[in-house]
């Protein structure tokens, strides 16, 4: 009966699963986010469109040709955010100048003063909020969301997303627990005879 067994690991030791890598792109609707006014705060929120057999490798978020509408200080905070309203939702900012998501999410990045020249700008997760993206992600759901202390014009918001294929156990590994147990029964039965 060991034999037996052996013989079937090794017949399919070879064998893994994997799924596949794969590449995402999102963009808001509308594509600008209402060109992200001074006076309001924005939420994106977004369902996960990667499977949760899927390993996250790296994101970006892309602002196309953002400018600010003229001369002046200005900052726009970004936040990754667990679980927003679905789609772009615009919300008063009462406070005007300061972080409206200041105790909300994880901050992901602050641009401060743009200019008025468009210009693209591109932000690359780290380790550490890529590893918040997938926390957050793996309920169905993450955001965004958007803070602009001015009111940046822009050509369209877009986030990026790569994965990775993760392996799955062989059909072997799925076998030695199998096997073991196969193995103490032969062990049990050799010495009951």
């Amino acid at each position: 009966m060991r034999s037996m067994i052996v013989a079937a690991l090794a017949a399919v030791g070879g064998l893994v699963s994997v799924v596949s890598a794969g590449s995402y792109s999102l963009s808001p609707t509308p594509r600008d986010m209402y060109d992200l006014e001074h006076g309001k705060a924005y939420t994106w929120g977004v369902n996960t469109p990667w499977s949760a057999k899927e390993s996250l490798v790296s994101a970006t978020l892309t602002f196309k040709n953002i400018r600010d509408w003229t001369v002046e200080p200005n900052t726009l905070y970004i936040h990754l955010l667990d679980n927003p309203a679905l789609g772009v939702k615009t919300l008063t900012d009462y406070q005007g100048n300061g972080d409206y998501f200041a105790s909300q999410g994880i901050s992901l990045k602050t641009y401060s003063n743009l200019p008025t020249k468009a210009q693209t700008l591109t932000y690359s997760f780290t380790a550490q909020q890529l590893a918040s993206l997938g926390s957050y992600a793996a309920d169905g759901r993450f955001g965004l969301g958007l803070d602009p202390d001015c009111h940046f014009y822009n050509d369209g918001v877009s986030l990026n997303v790569q994965t990775c294929a993760v392996p799955l156990p062989s059909a072997a590994m799925m076998f030695i627990p199998a096997a073991a147990i196969a193995g103490w029964v032969s062990r049990r039965m050799k010495r009951t005879a």
